[in-house]
């Protein structure tokens, strides 16, 4: 099955509210973008590559860019909430921690509050592009949570504890004594459940952050070193040069003029 994955990019577009009439048809069309739909009210159907989709409420499903939407019959006008955004899906029968399956149900006192916010943002003089995608990440983490795929097992500890600690200075004898168990057969179980090592892992958390704080701050590239967890700069201009093949200095610059 294909799943989101959620240790690449991902990239909030833009988003919407959406209401359809009583009757009305879902567009025919192949849209290049991924559409993360959110059913609010009533339900919505569409066929997608010639398999029947059926959305209820309080439901989610991701549209995966580049397949083939028709309207085949209409819908009993439904409400919803869409988010165009980019990000990378992965054939997956193993979900784990990383993966968000393209379906499933959500807890509307959750996700209602995010989506009004991401709107608001989105509309507002002084936030358009400046905190969506940091919302956008934020209900991904919910949807995921929610989706009730993580499990409780040692692996699953293990990320949950970097993902909440990466900041801070972390090493394999540290999760050792946390856990109780050795280095090495704390690094052996978490590359078998999540097919990475724990210095790849924890490295990615710290560039997606880093990222982050290079769009949207104006701090140096040494205060974003430090606090998303490097011990010297150096280490992290080499870990940022290897992931992105260039520097953050001019990848923030890149950034900035609109991905020239």
């Amino acid at each position: 099955m294909y799943c989101l994955d959620l240790l690449q990019d991902t990239f909030f577009l833009e988003c919407e509210f959406r209401q359809f009439s009583q009757g009305e048809h879902h567009i025919t069309r192949k849209w290049e973008r991924n559409v993360l739909i959110l059913m609010l009210k009533n339900e919505l159907y569409f066929e997608e590559d010639g398999k029947e989709i059926s959305l209820t409420e309080d439901t989610w499903y991701i549209q995966r860019g580049g397949l083939q939407q028709t309207g085949l019959r209409g819908s009993p006008a439904p409400e919803y909430f869409y988010i165009h955004f980019d990000g990378v899906f992965k054939d997956s029968s193993s979900l784990g921690v990383r993966f968000l399956p393209v379906e499933g149900k959500f807890r509307r006192e959750t996700v209602l509050p995010l989506i009004q916010e991401l709107h608001a943002c989105q509309n507002g003089v002084e936030t358009a592009g400046v905190y969506e995608n940091i919302i956008f990440h934020y209900l991904l983490y919910e949807l995921k949570k929610e989706s009730g795929e993580q499990g409780n097992g040692l692996p699953f500890q293990i990320a949950e504890y970097i993902s909440r600690n990466f900041v801070k200075p972390l090493s394999l004898r540290e999760l050792a004594l946390q856990f109780g168990y050795c280095e090495d057969y704390i690094g052996r179980v978490f590359k078998k459940q999540y097919h990475t090592s724990i210095h790849k892992y924890l490295t990615r958390l710290r560039l997606q952050k880093a990222r982050q704080l290079l769009l949207y701050t104006g701090k140096s590239i040494s205060e974003i070193a430090f606090e998303v967890g490097f011990s010297e700069t150096s280490l992290f201009y080499k870990s940022f040069f290897k992931e992105e093949g260039i520097s953050p200095t001019r990848w923030r610059e890149i950034q900035r003029l609109g991905g020239k």
